[in-house]
């Protein structure tokens, strides 16, 4: 059995996972609230989105200057913003090693200043390779926790996010058979602070990836 931390709506993976034949549990163990923020009255150069959610909650409420760039974390992120009619000017690769996309981002950004929207457990990982004085954070959304307990014992554990973790070992545990997979080193060190090493860290943080290792290691599809 397969447990991943977020619902799974990619069709070529669900397709796998039927013809693979895997007993699968896709949900989430947070939920997303928006809260009360104020539109900021300067313009900055660019906009960091670290999520689809940060993207929608930021521009439901508020417009970018003409002259603003957007950046996002990764190609998801990237698609919705475009979905939305936005150009996007960078977009992460190795969505999954955050500290390799701060430098890539840093380059990119040079002496410009950068609005980040972001959730109240942001790990703000994007920032570290920004001067303070370039940086403006702030929240548009609260990631809650809403813990499940799970009935069954899976034996692959897939987690999506840090708060994913936090919300899973509120209720349930982890055993030594058990095996884990970490959608990105963010994961990876939070699972490792709790005393969880994770037997795979996805660099790309995408389906298609986490295929790749399912495939390999835990569900052949017989041929």
């Amino acid at each position: 059995m397969l447990f991943i931390s977020k619902k799974v709506t990619q069709p070529e993976f669900i397709a796998y996972a039927e013809l693979a034949e895997i007993e699968m549990i896709d949900t989430s163990m947070i939920s997303f609230v928006e809260v009360p923020f104020e539109c900021p009255q300067e313009s900055y150069d660019v906009v960091f989105f670290t999520s689809p959610r940060s993207a929608k909650f930021y521009l439901n409420r508020c417009k970018l200057a003409s002259n603003t760039e957007i950046a996002t974390i990764g190609k998801v992120t990237s698609d919705f913003v475009t979905s939305l009619g936005h150009e996007v000017s960078f977009t992460g690769v190795t969505s999954g090693i955050p500290a390799l996309v701060s430098k890539e981002f840093a380059a990119f950004v040079g002496q410009r200043k950068v609005l980040f929207p972001q959730s109240n457990y942001s790990q703000k990982s994007m920032q570290e390779s920004i001067a303070n004085n370039q940086i403006t954070d702030l929240v548009v959304y609260k990631t809650a926790l809403t813990p499940v307990r799970l009935k069954e014992k899976p034996s692959v554990l897939v987690f999506t996010s840090p708060t994913n973790v936090e919300s899973f070992l509120q209720l349930n545990s982890i055993t030594p058979e058990q095996k884990v997979i970490a959608w990105g080193k963010t994961t990876e060190g939070f699972l490792a602070k709790n005393g969880i090493e994770a037997n795979f860290t996805l660099d790309y943080s995408s389906f298609d990836e986490l295929k790749t290792v399912l495939e390999k290691h835990f569900y052949p599809i017989d041929k």
